[in-house]
């Protein structure tokens, strides 16, 4: 039987890694409009949405259905990534440490809710399942319950 309502995707490069360590290369499939913002459905929005799994076509030409929980980081690269021009906050400069040792330099953006722009506050605080961390390269979004530690400079 042929669904009628299937959704239009389009496929985003990435490279992720697991919590095992195990990396995978492939395409994300992303809506051509989000469900909470205009423009496309980036990488961050499809992992911070509440479903437990998303599926990833593997470069061998294999689609994966991949639990979130499982995937430690993922990258998409700057010339790929959805630029997010209504992104603000106070960009605050961090190192991240992930569970197995990995280890990430870049930028964050705190949004304002309270007055507060501690580092700390905006982790506790921020309720999405991967932090979108800024670097020359791209962004990488990293999965907060994978974190070991994080370094800010005050």
């Amino acid at each position: 039987m042929i669904n009628d309502f299937r959704i239009e995707k389009s496929r985003l490069p990435v490279v992720l890694v697991t919590v095992d360590g195990q990396r995978v290369s492939g395409d994300l499939f992303v809506q051509a409009s989000a469900r909470n913002q205009l423009g496309h459905e980036t990488a961050r929005d499809v992992l911070n949405a509440p479903e437990p799994y998303f599926p990833i076509a593997t470069m061998k030409g294999r689609t994966l259905l991949l639990a979130k929980d499982n995937v430690r980081e993922l990258f998409v690269a700057r010339e790929d990534a959805e630029q997010e021009e209504w992104e603000f906050g106070t960009p605050a400069e961090v190192d991240v440490v992930m569970q197995g040792g990995s280890r990430h330099l870049g930028t964050i953006l705190i949004q304002q809710s309270s007055g507060r722009q501690r580092v700390l506050d905006y982790l506790n605080r921020l309720g999405d399942r991967f932090l979108a961390l800024h670097k020359d390269e791209g962004i990488v979004l990293l999965n907060r319950a994978r974190i070991a530690h994080v370094c800010h400079e005050a």
